[in-house]
């Protein structure tokens, strides 16, 4: 073949791969591109035209999820405590009844300042920095003085009028809520707890325990 129409011709496939470029992958000739499940890459500042080639951006779900856990965690009388390091309950359980989310206990004519210890922690199951509401509700009762305390503050009017809010939580972290029922009169009386936990980014997010005490008959 004559060399200058092999010079032509490498010419003219040379052409060709140009312009297959420019006009099949615009975004990529042209400045990069904000698309993501398209096939085209997401345009990085100072990432050249070679770097992008290839690879795809994806941009992830973003999950709202809060996860209530409870456990009854001790009994006590002034002066003396005693740990019960049951094991949490709820954990990946989501519902806003407390189906599947309860701790209670069960006993009989306690004694006037005896008093029993939940611990209920919230924990952030979605994917991206979130905080909570949390709200307690239950059918009022003079045999029980129930408060709620986050680390030594009593944090009880706050949560009673679902105004709490916990402290900003990355995705996996936990917060800790210790619910205290305390008997100012000796005698048994059932009283039962629904804690509700809301994403304050999504209200519509929500999940639930509950904690309850139940008043048994001496077998003595």
């Amino acid at each position: 073949m004559n060399p200058s129409i092999r010079r032509s011709a490498a010419t003219s496939l040379l052409l060709s791969a140009m312009m297959a470029v420019l006009f099949v992958t615009p975004a990529l000739a042209l400045g990069g591109s904000n698309l993501h499940r398209s096939g085209a890459v997401k345009n990085v500042p100072d990432m050249t035209i070679a770097d992008r080639v290839g690879k795809v951006t994806l941009r992830s779900v973003l999950v709202r999820k809060p996860d209530g856990r409870i456990r009854y965690a001790a009994h006590g009388y002034p002066g003396r405590e005693r740990p019960t390091n049951e094991p949490l309950v709820g954990n990946n359980v989501y519902n806003a009844t407390g189906t599947g989310q309860k701790a209670t206990v069960e006993n009989f004519n306690e004694f006037e300042g005896a008093y029993y210890i939940f611990d209920i922690s919230l924990q952030n199951d979605g994917n991206r920095t979130d905080r909570f509401m949390v709200k307690a509700t239950g059918t009022a009762s003079t045999a029980w003085t129930i408060t709620y305390f986050h680390g030594a503050t009593n944090i009880t009017a706050a949560v009673v009028a679902g105004t709490f809010r916990t402290s900003s939580l990355a995705p996996a972290a936990t917060y800790l809520i210790r619910a205290r029922m305390t008997i100012p009169m000796g005698g048994q009386a059932n009283v039962a707890r629904l804690v509700t936990i809301r994403s304050i980014a999504d209200p519509a997010k929500v999940d639930a325990v509950k904690f309850a005490y139940k008043a048994i008959a001496c077998g003595c």
